[in-house]
């Protein structure tokens, strides 16, 4: 009852501005694009911002969505550049207060930089996975989990945690099979040489002290242990469960986004949403009887750390 109480809310209001980088150089994706935008949309922002580096071959596919989606501020400059223009602005490019969206080593490393002038999503590191099968999943459906993700970097990391050195054999197998029909095998290949890693183990059950440690961009649980698991795991960015749950399907259709953190950041973050380009107002309402029974409590918390200009406006109030 207001009368009687004080009055809290939390009011949440989009962000005015937000900027969204493109990468334009050896990765080009479109549903990442989507995958900034239409959250960006539905919580209202009104200025949405776009940058690319520069190029003579525009990617018909980007080119559409902006057009699609309704994006009329687009600038094409890259790396490092980009970040700064939108975080302070130039001749041209009005700045912004968010900036999203991943890139190289330089623009990651800009992003940080500049944090605290604007926000920043996250610090995107290269793609993560982590699969838990056994001897009852099929070997080819594993492998080419692993390799989807290893497709994406030479500096991306695919984990299979088995209960058993034979199957984990046969998936290592199944790779190489698939390998010849695959356009970047190269790239794939030398991501598992050097990043991949074939974890076995006597009990799947006890997997989840690896998956929380590791804190992985994506997991995977395909073991008839899965459901178990699923319940002792707290960190990770995206979840998929079950044998047909393939992580292509968090990437590119099912509604979730495929915007997630890395590096073990899932400790302590979340994959981005609507949320992200939004903040909140906190906002406070004192009516007469609350202001009665709760001021004491305000002056004695003011003179343990000795604010006496904090007490000083509530005495002061008081009605005599």
């Amino acid at each position: 009852v207001i009368n009687m109480h004080a009055k809290l809310k939390s009011i949440w209001k989009s962000i005015d501005s937000v900027g969204l980088y493109i990468p334009g150089g050896n990765a080009i994706y479109p549903s990442s694009l989507i995958m900034n935008i239409v959250p960006a949309q539905i919580a209202g922002v009104k200025r949405i911002v776009c940058t690319t580096p520069p190029t003579k071959n525009f990617n018909p596919y980007i080119a559409f969505l902006l057009d699609e989606l309704g994006i009329n501020e687009v600038y094409q400059v890259g790396g490092a550049q980009a970040i700064a223009a939108l975080t302070f602005g130039t001749k041209t490019i009005k700045p912004v207060n968010k900036i999203f969206g991943p890139g190289n080593a330089y623009v990651a490393a800009a992003k940080k930089q500049v944090f605290g002038k604007v926000g920043i999503d996250l610090i995107a590191g290269p793609s993560e996975i982590i699969v838990v099968a056994d001897e009852t999943n099929n070997p080819d459906w594993v492998a080419a989990d692993l390799m989807a993700q290893a497709e994406h970097d030479e500096n991306a990391q695919s984990i299979l945690i088995t209960n058993s050195k034979v199957f984990g054999d046969k998936v290592l197998k199944k790779i190489q099979n698939l390998l010849n029909i695959v356009r970047k095998r190269e790239i794939i290949d030398l991501s598992l040489k050097n990043n991949g890693l074939i974890i076995v183990m006597d009990d799947l059950k006890l997997s989840h002290k690896i998956i929380n440690k590791i804190g992985p961009e994506h997991l995977h649980l395909q073991s008839s242990e899965k459901e178990f698991i699923l319940k002792k795991i707290n960190n990770a960015g995206g979840i998929f469960l079950g044998n047909y749950s393939t992580e292509a399907f968090g990437d590119y259709v099912v509604g979730t986004n495929h915007i997630l953190p890395t590096s073990g950041a899932a400790k302590f973050s979340s994959g981005l949403g609507v949320i992200d380009f939004m903040k909140k107002n906190s906002l406070v309402q004192i009516n007469k009887t609350s202001f009665a029974k709760l001021s004491k409590h305000v002056e004695n918390m003011a003179d343990v750390e000795n604010l006496d200009a904090h007490k000083l406006s509530v005495t002061i109030r008081q009605i005599k």
